[in-house]
């Protein structure tokens, strides 16, 4: 180690101004207004939100209110529920995702080893590494003895061997042999890297980044939701407009629109369209989105105790519908642990004895002759 001097103070200053601090940024935190503003954008909450709208101008001239508190409370209750759920969820999903940058890293400096916080880490840094440490940042390994990292939350690798002798540099693998990631683990060995990106430009700081991108795509239910929306504004709009040509139509034929002033005609007409109105908000169920809302909230709940942490509250009917999920069985079926099986004691003098252990030590083929073209799981 005598052979690495390191950075001096002045240099570490002057890396960090270039390349920045060893934190890979959070993703931009949704405002709680806007949170909670975004439960309007339901579509059942626009019809209802219309409904209340025409409710309360009609009010004015029946001094009937009862109609629009109704809708407005659902329209409250609903977005109140959803709002609330989405919040607690939103908190624990932070706590999970919390990085800890303070975590002590033994580097070179000016010519000593000592230990700076995670955060603090700066480009060409010399970081020394040891088994059961967590790799820093991104660097280029300079020394390597018996090295083995588990590169598992990058490539689901559990075991790459590194090394610095470019002879036994793995052509196959994802990253150079000689190359250590961030987020990674040492398993076996140590070495001395050093480093060349940090922070965002660390190729764990690119998968967060990706992580983090929002998809638009609407669950099953919200597709339902929006032709169901959809279908009751057309069939109240259209039932509204047919029921209000009819009532003109009478009116004309029984002379209430054609005799008498012009202010008892308005009147009529104004009747007219009160009815029709009347007859739009009559079609907005209004406990639907409620029902709704304490369905999904309460699946969210049940989902929950089963260690299923759901972000959005229209992503439970997605997630409740998964009977199956696929994955790599690197260090997600395997518990990645290696344990004695069994002992075979290999007797020179008796062979028999031999190939009766192994026999017992057999994997059973019961599954696999059941079901001809698969093969059991090595």
């Amino acid at each position: 180690m005598n052979k690495y001097t390191g950075l001096t103070a002045s240099e570490v200053i002057v890396s960090r101004q270039k390349h920045g601090e060893n934190i890979v940024t959070p993703p931009k935190q949704t405002s709680l207004w806007k949170l909670f503003f975004e439960k309007f954008n339901d579509p059942i909450i626009k019809i209802l939100l219309v409904a209340a709208v025409l409710s309360f101008a009609t009010s004015f001239f029946t001094n009937d209110f009862i109609e629009t508190i109704g809708i407005v409370c659902a329209i409250i209750l609903a977005t109140g529920v959803a709002f609330w759920f989405e919040t607690d969820a939103k908190k624990r999903f932070d706590i999970l995702n919390k990085v800890n940058d303070d975590i002590l890293v033994k580097v070179i400096r000016d010519g000593e080893i000592c230990e700076v916080p995670k955060q603090q880490i700066v480009v060409d840094d010399i970081v020394l590494i040891e088994i059961g440490e967590e790799i820093p940042a991104d660097g280029e390994l300079l020394e390597s003895i018996s090295l083995v990292i588990n590169e598992s939350t990058l490539t689901g690798e559990p075991m790459i061997s590194k090394t610095t002798n470019p002879k036994f540099f793995d052509n196959d693998s994802t990253y150079p042999s000689n190359m250590l990631m961030r987020g990674t683990t040492v398993i076996e060995g140590s070495g001395v890297m050093k480093v060349k990106s940090v922070g965002d430009n660390t190729e764990f700081g690119n998968v967060a980044q990706q992580s983090t991108i929002k998809s638009d795509e609407k669950t099953p239910l919200n597709l339902q939701l929006s032709r169901l929306s959809t279908f009751i504004g057309r069939a109240g709009t259209i039932l509204a407009v047919l029921i209000f040509a009819i009532m003109i139509l009478k009116g004309f034929l029984n002379g209430s629109l054609l005799n008498g002033s012009w202010i008892d005609i308005s009147k009529n007409i104004l009747d007219y369209f009160m009815v029709s109105v009347v007859i739009i908000v009559m079609a907005v169920p209004e406990g639907l989105p409620m029902s709704i809302s304490l369905s999904l909230a309460m699946s969210m709940r049940k989902m929950l105790k089963t260690n299923n942490l759901v972000r959005k509250m229209h992503a439970c009917e997605t997630m409740g519908a998964v009977t199956v999920i696929c994955t790599d069985k690197t260090g997600t079926l395997t518990q990645n642990e290696m344990r004695v099986h069994s002992i075979l004691n290999y007797d020179i003098n008796s062979d028999n004895a031999i190939i009766d252990d192994l026999v017992a030590i057999r994997p059973p083929q019961k599954n696999h002759d059941k079901h001809p073209g698969t093969r059991p799981l090595r």
